[in-house]
């Protein structure tokens, strides 16, 4: 009786109505109904299909781009404000918040010396692209014309920047710095642009003259001179300020040095008889060194009887060394070597009893070795300086003629062959090439460019070549200009001037603008020339 009487659990009376819901159809449609009338309530009005969006953990992005109202120049480092997000405009002028809350809300954009901006948004599901906003500036402005000291074009994106206010240029490089009105006089403004030096202008606050800054390359000239009795290696700004002694001379070197600059990575290479090592027979052997430009410091890469540096590619230096002491029969008594500059780390690409002919190009190194007392099958190869190598031809290839940018001729035997770039095999040639004088050229880091040095009516002429439109322009003539020369960047050129009366180091923007001379120096090896080298 008492178990009769006892009333079912709370699963269980749940369990019962909802059967009971089930088993009745209008009960079941009248609930559903409702609740998809309720879902679409919610949908219909913003504040609850936020609130319930949010709660569920959903958020979105937003971004604006803030410029100067006076100017319509993007402002830099701006802070904006959204629903409790904050973001510093880019160079752009543009700022990108993400995790935002949905729903409306206050787009907050604050800079010193400008006008606050409190604007009313509404955040929804998705990007929210809120367009451009101008800020109206309430301090002083001051004019800026922006270019660079060869050339004279002016710097797109070039910035000045003061204490937390910084400006962006425009294409022709101008600028308006706004200034909060409770500055000190005078105010130190920092001038940056990609690729050049920083410059540090003191303005005058009264003076609301434009003001011009001329900006220098950043990557540093690199130079032996002898105007110590010894031959120092020493760095420069190209504009001639900021010289360093990189390294002193010892006393031991011999006239044959020769450097190379890799400007972009800050490396120089230099091979020298700087130290007093010398072989069983008392010769004294060559050092190749790798100094960074920048911090000073030096890595001894090679020791051998001779150090021949062929080129830079990327961070990795190619060069020859013939191994000290070895005999002249040797059939390994030369390497081809990659040194990584970046990692302190080297790779032998090929050895030979001696090369040939070698040529860097492209990317790539082209190397003919000997068939001198060797068991190897003859053959002349094109490598990477990782080490992946194709043998161009199953021949000995006695020289190299280049005379023209995309196209190798080879010498093997009494035949000759011609090899494209960028093919895999050589052909033979009915006879030989009617100008056989190379023309050195030395490639721009992204390979677009090559340079190299003619000499035409008794003068030296400076010659570039575009792989693209596959024709040569005249960068400059001038008496006594020869090799070396090499890219200070993709818009600048060193070039040298060797005459009896000058021995010095010029340089020229392809942009245009007149060379200016950088400094006297002494003559080096060229490295333009495996023969000449």
């Amino acid at each position: 009786f008492e178990a009769q009487n006892q009333k079912p659990g709370l699963k269980t009376r749940i369990a019962n109505f909802l059967k009971a819901w089930w088993a009745n159809p209008k009960a079941r449609y009248a609930t559903l109904a409702g609740i998809a009338a309720l879902v679409l309530l919610i949908a219909a009005i913003p504040p609850s299909r936020y609130f319930v969006l949010n709660t569920v953990g959903v958020r979105a992005s937003a971004s604006v781009t803030i410029t100067d109202q006076s100017t319509q120049l993007p402002l830099k480092n701006v802070e904006v404000t959204l629903a409790g997000q904050t973001a510093q405009t880019d160079g752009n002028g543009r700022a990108k918040l993400s995790g935002v809350k949905l729903g409306s809300t206050t787009l907050v954009v604050n800079r010193r010396a400008f006008a606050k901006i409190d604007k009313k948004v509404v955040v929804g599901w998705g990007s929210n692209p809120y367009g451009n906003l101008g800020l109206k500036p309430t301090g002083s402005q001051y004019s800026f014309v922006i270019t660079d000291f060869l050339s004279g074009k002016g710097i797109a994106k070039a910035t000045t920047s003061a204490n937390d206010a910084e400006t962006v240029a425009d294409n022709k490089g101008n600028l308006v710095l706004t200034v909060d009105p409770g500055q000190a006089s005078p105010l130190n403004v920092t001038v940056k642009a990609q690729g050049y030096r920083d410059e540090v202008v003191s303005l005058n606050l009264d003076d609301k003259t434009t003001h011009s800054v001329k900006m220098v390359p950043s990557a540093k000239h690199s130079f032996v001179s002898r105007r110590s009795g010894i031959y120092d290696l020493y760095a420069v700004d190209v504009d001639g300020k900021n010289e360093k002694l990189l390294l002193a001379g010892t006393g031991s070197e011999r006239d044959d040095l020769a450097l190379l600059a890799q400007p972009s990575k800050n490396f120089v290479a230099l091979s020298s008889s700087r130290d007093t090592a010398r072989n069983k027979d008392g010769y004294l052997l060559t050092t190749l060194n790798v100094i960074d430009t920048k911090t000073g410091s030096k890595n001894t890469v090679a020791q051998a009887e001779d150090i021949r540096i062929i080129d830079w590619i990327g961070n990795k230096l190619i060069f020859v060394q013939t191994i000290a002491s070895a005999s002249a029969s040797n059939p390994n008594r030369q390497r081809l070597v990659s040194y990584d500059a970046e990692n302190n780390t080297q790779k032998e690409l090929a050895s030979s009893n001696f090369f040939n002919d070698i040529v860097s190009t492209s990317g790539n190194i082209y190397y003919a070795p000997s068939d001198y007392n060797t068991t190897a099958s003859p053959g002349f190869f094109k490598t990477t300086p990782e080490g992946s190598r194709t043998n161009v031809l199953n021949k000995a290839v006695w020289n190299i003629v280049r005379n023209q940018y995309e196209q190798l001729f080879l010498l093997a035997g009494n035949d000759w062959y011609s090899h494209k770039l960028g093919d895999v095999t050589a052909s033979k040639l009915a006879a030989a090439p009617a100008n056989q004088k190379n023309h050195g050229y030395r490639d721009s880091g992204d390979y677009k460019q090559s340079i190299w040095v003619d000499s035409r009516d008794g003068k030296g002429v400076l010659l570039k070549y575009d792989t693209t439109a596959q024709k040569d322009t005249v960068l400059a003539t001038q008496s006594g200009l020869v090799s070396p020369v090499y890219w200070l960047n993709d818009s600048y050129v060193v070039y040298r001037i060797h005459t009896d009366q000058e021995n010095a180091d010029y340089v020229l923007n392809l942009d245009g603008g007149q060379p200016r001379k950088i400094s006297n120096v002494t003559t080096t090896r060229d490295v333009g020339s495996w023969y000449g080298n």
